[in-house]
């Protein structure tokens, strides 16, 4: 099967079973998955999350001398927004800004417009367009626009059919950037092999890409980054890689396999490279499939006896941690804290998926009566939860941490702090004694705190809100 033939990828929850609400055991979701699938879920009140169109920008916004045009009323300017603060690359972009009628009967006259004004003040290499909700409902006729500009401008166009409705798991938009990429720039036919490998990053920060690249280096290999910080050089080299290397194998997954499929080139996805074991394995992995199996053993024996009198005084012992992070660095933070003795009460995953089956077999093994959450935001539901597990330490990202910071606890923001590689174990065993050492912020910040919610609510279970999905 090609997956590119259609203009865009399938959403994640029929590509990958996922799903984005549940509360309860392991042992739930793995006789589910063992019958049939897991079983969809929905929230009768869900309060807002990233959509899709907020995490395909999030890609595009840092692909190197491009052009962004939003193709939606004014209002989908705000997906655009929500990202400026984070932009890296300072990119360019546009809305169409569809009025009533455009919004129904669509407006291709404004979309050519937008491209070619965009390409006038900015000269872009590359230009995407980001379609919306209201393009996907009017059907707005993109294809022809593309080609023909891409031939009366000479450059690069792009559509990346966002919608922001189909899939409740916002990741399903670094499916459709790469999808989009590949299908629209990338060549059918496969090129020679050359001798460096394609780096599949899609959210990871350029600390941690900076220890990816340290760790790699040493084994002896090449890379060429996509689709995270890539330019149109790089992409075209994409199909030239000896191999593809995730980093992150819930976001990598899409771009390798797709890779793998249209242009055979192997895709290599070992573990997420966080704690000693974790990337000690995912380099073992890479060093087997490139034929760099010594490299490997030395770098991983001279930074393990690096890290020999650190893991001696085992950090803070016997603290009780909660967890709010996507799925694979999730599990990856867990394990890490599971080799420092530290114990991890609560879980909160963005969403699960088929991938996730074998760490959701080692959670029912290790604590069958362990009950999780699963859902992005939902701070409703998280603080009700936090509040009956009261754990010591809160590790998650600036998305979901007020609410951990209103109940006193030491919070620990991995957007502020590289947690992969083996440099990635000093850091959070690091900030992990800063935080406990000095809570003072999170105390007084409890005790002047408004109260978010009531008694009655809290009362109740964290899935009060979660049914089965009725079709």
């Amino acid at each position: 099967m090609d997956s590119l033939r259609p203009k865009s990828a399938a959403i994640r929850e029929k590509r990958l079973q996922a799903i984005s609400a549940f509360y309860g055991k392991a042992e739930t979701l793995l006789q589910e998955h063992a019958d049939v699938q897991f079983t969809q879920r929905v929230r009768t009140f869900s309060q807002d999350v990233s959509s899709d169109i907020i995490k395909a920008l999030e890609i595009i916004s840092t692909i190197r001398n491009s052009a962004i045009v939003v193709h939606g009323t004014a209002g989908c300017a705000v997906a655009r927004l929500s990202q400026q603060i984070f932009d890296e690359n300072d990119s360019h972009w546009a809305i169409t800004n569809l009025n009533e009628r455009d919004s129904i009967m669509g407006s291709d006259v404004k979309l050519r417009e937008g491209i070619r004004q965009v390409f006038k003040l900015h000269s872009p290499e590359i230009v995407f367009i980001v379609s919306t909700p209201v393009v996907a409902i009017n059907n707005d006729d993109i294809e022809s626009v593309v080609e023909e500009l891409k031939e009366e401008l000479g450059i690069a166009i792009v559509p990346v059919y966002a919608d922001g409705f189909r899939s409740k798991i916002g990741s399903t938009g670094y499916d459709l950037v790469s999808h989009s990429i590949v299908k629209h720039v990338l060549p059918l036919k496969k090129a020679d092999v050359s001798d460096y490998v394609n780096l599949l990053s899609i959210s990871e920060k350029p600390n941690d890409l900076n220890e990816i690249y340290r760790l790699l280096n040493e084994l002896g290999l090449r890379t060429n980054l996509f689709p995270r910080s890539t330019s149109l050089e790089n992409i075209k080299r994409i199909r030239n890689a000896a191999f593809s290397i995730s980093i992150n194998p819930d976001e990598a997954d899409y771009p390798g396999t797709v890779l793998q499929e249209r242009y055979e080139i192997p895709f290599v996805q070992p573990v997420i490279p966080i704690g000693i074991e974790n990337t000690s394995q995912w380099l073992a992995n890479i060093a087997l499939a490139t034929g760099h199996e010594s490299q490997a053993r030395n770098l991983i024996s001279r930074e393990k006896a690096q890290l020999t009198q650190l893991l001696e005084q085992r950090a803070p012992e016997k603290k009780k941690v909660f967890i709010s992070l996507q799925p694979a660095i999730a599990f990856g933070i867990a394990n890490l804290l599971e080799e420092l003795g530290i114990e991890v009460i609560g879980l909160k995953l963005t969403y699960v998926d088929k991938h996730h089956v074998a760490n959701l077999e080692k959670l029912k093994a290790d604590q069958p009566e362990f009950a999780f959450l699963v859902g992005e935001g939902q701070l409703f539901e998280e603080e009700n939860l936090i509040r009956k597990l009261n754990p010591e330490i809160y590790i998650g990202d600036s998305g979901d941490f007020a609410v951990a910071i209103r109940s006193g606890i030491p919070v620990i923001n991995l957007e502020s702090i590289p947690v992969f590689g083996f440099s990635g174990v000093k850091n959070l065993i690091t900030k992990i004694r800063k935080a406990l050492s000095n809570n003072s912020f999170t105390k007084i910040s409890a005790q002047n705190e408004a109260k978010t919610y009531t008694g009655e609510w809290l009362k109740k279970s964290p899935n009060w809100f979660i049914k089965q999905e009725v079709k």
